[in-house]
């Protein structure tokens, strides 16, 4: 097609009409490959229609830059810090049950919250 209005008035029956989902979402895709003269025919639209997508690459936000497991770990122990201080747990955690136990809680409390 040479212009974006002979596309459309081309894909026009594709897209208009009462349809199941996937009955309307084959029929696009038949009609962009029609109309764009990627398929010379319907049933190679409908094949080249049929082949499975190409996953797409996940993409990663420079926004949303996870934190380095550094930085992570080191704010986690200040965090677990406070709380132990908080609670005056330095005295509590003499054996080894007890020290599971209030970093179970300081994790669950740094967290969690």
């Amino acid at each position: 097609m040479a212009t974006r209005e002979e596309y459309n008035t081309c894909m026009r029956p594709y897209i208009t009409g009462s349809k199941p989902k996937e009955q309307r979402k084959l029929d696009f895709c038949v009609g962009a490959k029609i109309c764009s003269s990627k398929a010379s025919s319907r049933e190679e639209a409908v094949q080249l229609c049929s082949l499975p997508k190409e996953p797409k690459p996940q993409k990663i936000s420079k926004r949303t830059k996870p934190a380095s497991c550094e930085k992570e770990a080191s704010k986690l122990t200040q965090c677990m810090m406070r709380y132990f201080d908080d609670n005056n747990l330095y005295q509590k955690v003499l054996n080894v049950n007890s020290v599971e136990i209030a970093i179970e809680n300081a994790l669950l409390e740094c967290t969690c919250q």
